[in-house]
């Protein structure tokens, strides 16, 4: 069938994905409501949740373009992700956006935006990030698809008997991928989409640590920094951070921003959105990311070291004859932009041995079902909750709602297959997510941070900060490509570059709009969007008296917190110090006293070391924790009450409140 995989690869493929398609079908029966469909009755636990919203949010696409990177840039300019070190610290103690999102009780983004802002205003930004997020999605299926022709080597084109035409192999196998997927969150909603995800997931690490094995066993850690080295120019090393400044595109200021673009836009991405209020509690939800700077350990170094093994093939002489091979395989590929997608699945072909074929095949088949499968429910599900049901501003009985959601999840679906096919890239794949996602991520963290930590944000403020950052986002759509056409060369100003423009543009705007359009009116009363204080419930979780000491408060360790809870995030703090400590310290050292690319590698070498004697035991921990979190929501699913109110419509505050952060205009139409 391939010239590139043995039977007992597609074996191991075949078996896999019907024993996944298996464990879909077990789910449907717990699919009973709205809130099921759209937030699995928010019930997940912190293993559940960690594990299927990080294989939700990795695809082939992810890895590809991973290797985009290190075939441009080496490990040199990665260094600079250190400075997200004491970022991520914060962001995962202290709960930072998706702690308070929880505390609302929002079933999507755009149902906050409605209860802080406006109805008006939830409709705009449900739109824009509803078109960001499916022209982003666009080219998902269309990698993967050509991921899986290329690395199992098959024909471009195929003949079926009785047909009178050739298939075009790339479409069909994109069709079959968005199939599956499909049919894995149309079974479900939700519930299925995590449990399946979940499973991939615990599989997939436990594969990962198989290939590193591989890898370890056929390649040697020199000979990976020697392939590296090949590729360095002087001002451009790709092993030494300090000697990369002219690298292009992925450089110390891509890190940088990317630093700045977590912080701004935690949660404003909704490719994911239906794991932003899926966990039983806020506080699970924030262990869920404490926990989950561990479950990413075999997975990460595993993609590094596939990327790593490529490069020794292609670079080193010893490996020629094989090089020969794969340089063949890819001169059919026309498109020089997917020429360079596709180097890696093709090296993985014909450098891994039989049997870890077949694994590799199986873990990207799953990220691409996981990633395709998230994606099309967050995007179907944003459109019914954010546009179509506030516009039409009428309740529908559960099962005409969760037939639309099902509509609006196929519809993605479609529109995905055809962009795929139609478009041609021509920019490297991060270059054009960031010139895709500026449409919406420009102003959107404006409009949520504002939203969720300042009583004075207002909706005219929103409503700028919003449009600011999706005029500066179609802007960076399109001056690459008539710079391109112009001039045939890439842009000086790259799509990373203007997305940081309009981040900051944004919050400049969201601020001055807030102190001028909210001067002389009430505050919004934040603790009654949050449930605090007087208007806490039953359903709260939030503890206003703080018994424990300072550090542990700044920390953000609270009572909610249990003695392994505290454990955990202690250790957390302590880990990731120690690492920043030496990022710190190793910084210093090249800034005073410059450091040679063999003390980079050695550097290397032992981050590599750590990452080895961590991924067993947090494969272990992890799959141990998710069948845990499966058994309990599938315990918690059999007695529910299932409320059919809880459908993402917003029941209102009251005018006083409501009116605090509208603009004059909306508030006088509230008042008619």
């Amino acid at each position: 069938m391939s010239s590139n995989l043995s039977w007992i690869d597609w074996a191991i493929m075949a078996v896999a994905v019907v024993a996944i398609r298996l464990i879909s079908l077990s789910t449907r029966k717990y699919m009973r409501g709205v809130a099921d469909f759209l937030a699995a009755n928010r019930c997940a636990g912190r293993y559940l949740l960690t594990i299927a919203s990080q294989m939700g949010g990795i695809g082939v696409v992810t890895i590809v373009a991973g290797f985009e990177v290190l075939n441009s840039a080496g490990t040199a300019a990665s260094w600079w992700g250190g400075f997200m070190i004491p970022i991520g610290i914060i962001m995962a103690l202290t709960g930072w956006v998706y702690y308070r999102f929880r505390e609302t009780r929002a079933l999507t983004m755009a149902q906050f935006f409605e209860m802080r802002y406006s109805k008006r205003f939830r409709i705009n930004a449900g739109i824009l990030c509803w078109l960001s997020g499916i022209v982003n999605f666009g080219i998902f299926p269309a990698v993967a698809a050509r991921f899986f022709v290329y690395y199992c080597g098959l024909p471009d084109y195929f003949h079926i008997p009785g047909i009178p035409f050739e298939l075009n192999t790339f479409v069909v196998v994109m069709a079959i991928d968005l199939s599956l997927a499909l049919s894995f969150v149309l079974m479900g909603g939700q519930i299925s989409v995590m449990i399946t995800e979940c499973v991939q997931g615990m599989f997939c690490t436990i594969a990962f640590v198989v290939i590193i094995a591989s890898i370890l066993m056929h390649f040697t850690y020199p000979q990976m920094m020697h392939a590296l080295q090949m590729a360095s120019k002087p001002g451009a090393s790709t092993i030494n951070p300090f000697h990369a400044g002219g690298i292009k595109d992925f450089n110390i200021w891509f890190y940088l921003i990317g630093v700045f673009g977590a912080f701004y836009t935690q949660l404003s991405w909704q490719g994911t959105s239906g794991f932003n209020s899926s966990a039983r509690s806020p506080h699970e939800q924030k262990m869920g990311a404490i926990i989950g700077n561990w479950r990413g350990v075999p997975q990460y170094l595993a993609i590094s070291l596939l990327g790593l093994a490529a490069l020794v093939v292609l670079r080193l002489p010893e490996y020629a004859a094989k090089a020969d091979i794969i340089n063949h395989a890819l001169s059919r590929i026309p498109n020089e932009t997917v020429r360079g997608e596709m180097i890696l699945p093709v090296a993985m072909a014909h450098v891994l041995p039989i049997g870890i074929k077949g694994l590799l095949g199986t873990i990207m088949l799953f990220i691409s079902f996981t990633c395709h499968d998230t994606y099309m429910h967050s995007w179907g599900s944003i459109f019914v909750q954010d546009v179509y049901m506030p516009i039409k501003n009428k309740a529908l009985n559960p099962e005409q709602h969760i037939k639309l959601l099902r509509l609006s999840i196929l519809f993605v679906a479609v529109f995905a297959f055809f962009f795929s096919w139609w478009y041609q890239p021509d920019q490297k794949i991060l270059m054009y997510f960031a010139a895709t996602g500026t449409i919406w991520l420009g102003g959107s963290g404006a409009a949520i941070i504002g939203g969720l930590y300042w009583k004075r944000g207002t909706t005219a403020a929103a409503y700028a900060a919003l449009y600011c950052g999706a005029t500066l986002g179609l802007i960076s759509v399109i001056i690459p490509s008539v710079w391109r056409s112009i001039y045939h060369t890439d842009c000086p100003v790259n799509s990373q570059y203007l997305w940081f423009i309009a981040m900051l543009l944004a919050v400049i705007i969201y601020v001055t709009v807030s102190l001028v359009s909210g001067k002389g009116k009430p505050a919004f009363n934040l603790d009654k969007m949050l449930h605090r204080g007087e208007y806490a419930d039953e359903k709260s979780h939030i503890v206003d008296k703080f018994h424990g000491s300072r550090l542990l408060k700044i920390a953000g360790i609270t009572p909610e917190f249990s003695r392994g809870d505290r454990a955990l995030a202690i250790i957390l703090v302590g880990w990731n110090m120690l690492n920043f400590l030496w990022f710190l310290i190793f910084t210093a050292i090249n800034l005073l006293f410059p450091i040679t690319d063999r003390a980079w590698i050695i550097n290397n070498w032992v981050s590599m070391l750590i990452s080895l004697t961590l991924s067993v035991p947090c494969t272990i921990w992890f799959t141990i924790g998710g069948i845990v979190d499966i058994r309990a929501l599938f315990r918690h699913l059999e007695t529910a009450k299932r409320d059919d109110t809880d459908d993402g419509r917003f029941q209102g505050f009251d005018d006083d409140v409501r009116q605090q952060a509208a603009s004059p205009e909306e508030s006088a139409t509230a008042a008619s």
